[in-house]
């Protein structure tokens, strides 16, 4: 799967609220952004029987790494997930 990590320094803040895991709301400055799979074309083809065929498609998009301080570590988080981006950093 193709695989891009870009640092983000200093990083925007970003909150926001992530679905469907443990992370639910989440305010912090973003690290790092992740980009996976961007390029369909350039996407996995799906390989032998029971592969879903969607797989791919549901794997596209970017992720950001949010240094919350009301966690002990950063948390991955989709950006659809990200609700309000502001440059500066997230000291409070």
């Amino acid at each position: 799967m193709a695989f891009e990590l870009i640092p983000v320094t200093p990083g925007p803040l970003g909150e926001g609220e992530a679905e469907g895991d443990e992370i639910g709301e989440f305010r912090g400055s973003v690290i790092a952004i992740a980009l996976r799979d961007t390029d369909p074309l350039s996407a996995p083809k799906p390989r032998g029987r029971g592969h879903r065929r969607d797989r791919g498609a549901a794997r596209l998009g970017h992720y950001f790494l949010v240094c919350d301080p009301e966690r002990e570590a950063p948390v991955w988080v989709e950006k659809e997930g990200i609700t309000s981006q502001k440059v500066g950093t997230a000291a409070g």
